[in-house]
């Protein structure tokens, strides 16, 4: 296997996702890599373990699909060979059998998620886009912890410097080793689930699976099955037993994502779950107990949720048990020079291009933009610029955040002339953050709601919409 260093640090050098795709039936292989390609995921096949292992030798790749059984070396063989040499790689596990004890081993063994055959592919594509996005988070925490030497373990300058961040990590040092339940709140896109993984790793259950889940992307219909698990029979189409996600996270950490958004009913379920420690499949008829700390997260207002009716107050009090807020970007812009920094390495390095630095005017740039997106819009700022870039150093003009400031201005100029002409008038200027969204939303109505072309209008992919649609609310 390559060095640890450049695989635990290092991205493929392509603008594209490499995806491994290790399992012995060459139809299934061959119609996964089609549909993925799809998504903009390049596909590598390998019939053997062997020769998946020999592949993961020679090229790097952002996600491994890996069939659990397969002659010779089975899939479970293969995932342990992966994390004996140490890349964070992450790993994806199939199997047509589904039976709970090779979930629990594949998870256990450092699989980030485990998929029933047959499945859809789609469904495949979107533990894969997590996946992804999970371990370049991964990558990049590990970098700055070495960029950190004498910090904390799992505690990386990716988390910060500000004086803002100071309060934030203490309080995750002091309670990531007791067995508290913690809600982390924020705006999207500031790093809740690094903060999450960051507590697991400080935690006595380091060892243990570390389990995420977003709520608010589980249609409501799956989402208990998908937490519980269910029996044989239990409805139509449940043709054998699945172990729910408190069962894979057992000895571990359970992350739920956008809590805010689960429905009521199952907030009721959940309540249960914490008080009591057992959990029932859909269909089953035993309580089974459960071992696993949960660690939540929201970028809603909870205490307006619960107000207006949409969250239990009685859950709400339960989570709350250790709260952490973690900051704008805007809040803390000591940190956006050496964030900037940390991606612009990341991103030169996955690419195959010698950018080495970011000029001064850039970062005065960078530090006069509020960033709505936080974190992961500074991150998709510094990697377009890289790029673009035609030189060794980024400028402003690499930058598109000149046009975005530019709007705002604007956008404050012309609320100011409204309300010069119209005293009586008192609303606020219009932020950054407002008139992005709303020209998100005027693009969308002048399409009837059609993404790809909003996208098009607005010069961005239909995934970069779908995530601003969100982070909006719209």
């Amino acid at each position: 296997m390559k060095d640890d260093t450049v695989l635990a640090e290092g991205m493929p050098i392509s603008s594209e996702r490499q995806i491994l795709i290790i399992d012995d039936e060459k139809n299934l292989r061959e119609a996964l890599s089609e549909f993925l390609a799809l998504d903009g995921f390049a596909c590598t096949g390998a019939a053997t373990g062997e020769e998946g292992l020999a592949l993961l030798e020679s090229r790097l790749f952002d996600a491994v699909a890996l069939d659990l059984r397969m002659p010779g070396m089975d899939g479970l063989a293969v995932l342990e060979r992966i994390r004996e040499t140490g890349p964070t790689i992450p790993v994806i596990m199939m199997s047509a059998h589904g039976e709970i004890a090779d979930a629990v081993r594949a998870m256990k063994g450092g699989a980030v998620d485990y998929l029933v055959k047959p499945f859809a592919p789609a469904e495949l594509s979107l533990r894969l886009e997590k996946a992804v996005s999970d371990g370049r988070l991964i990558r990049m925490a590990r970098l700055g912890q070495r960029l950190s030497s004498g910090d904390t373990p799992g505690i990386s300058v990716w988390l910060g410097e500000d004086p803002a961040m100071k309060e934030t990590i203490n309080l995750i040092r002091r309670v990531a080793p007791t067995p508290s339940t913690v809600l982390i709140t924020g705006e999207s896109g500031t790093g809740k689930e690094v903060v999450a993984r960051s507590i697991h790793r400080l935690s006595p259950r380091a060892e243990g699976p570390f389990v995420p889940i977003n709520v608010g992307a589980i249609p409501e219909s799956l989402l208990e099955s998908e937490l519980f698990g269910y029996e044989k029979g239990a409805f139509t189409g449940a043709d054998g037993r699945k172990a729910g996600l408190f069962e894979l996270a057992a000895g571990g950490t359970l992350f739920l994502d956008e809590l805010g958004e689960m429905p009521l009913m199952m907030q009721v379920k959940l309540l249960r779950v914490i008080q009591e420690r057992v959990i029932m499949r859909l269909g089953g008829s035993r309580p089974i107990p459960i071992d696993v700390r949960i660690v939540a997260a929201t970028n809603r207002d909870l205490e307006d949720a619960v107000r207006a009716g949409k969250f239990r107050e009685d859950l709400y009090f339960r989570v709350n048990v250790i709260r952490l807020r973690l900051p704008a970007l805007r809040e803390r812009p000591l940190d956006i020079a050496p964030l900037a920094g940390l991606f612009l390495s990341r991103f030169a390095l996955e690419m195959g291009k010698s950018v080495s630095g970011i000029s001064s005017e850039a970062l005065r740039l960078l530090s006069s933009y509020p960033f709505p997106g936080n974190i992961r819009e500074l991150e998709n700022s510094i990697e377009r610029a890289v790029i673009l870039c035609e030189t060794e150093v980024l400028s402003v003009a690499d930058f598109a955040l000149t046009e975005r400031l530019d709007r705002a201005k604007a956008t404050d100029s012309a609320t100011t002339t409204a309300e010069t002409v119209r005293p009586n008038d008192v609303s606020a200027p219009m932020s950054v953050y407002e008139a992005e969204k709303q020209a998100v939303l005027a693009a969308l109505e002048r399409h009837g709601g059609h993404r790809e072309k909003t996208a098009a209008e607005l010069g961005i992919s239909r995934r970069t919409l779908l995530t601003k649609m969100k982070d909006y609310g719209l």
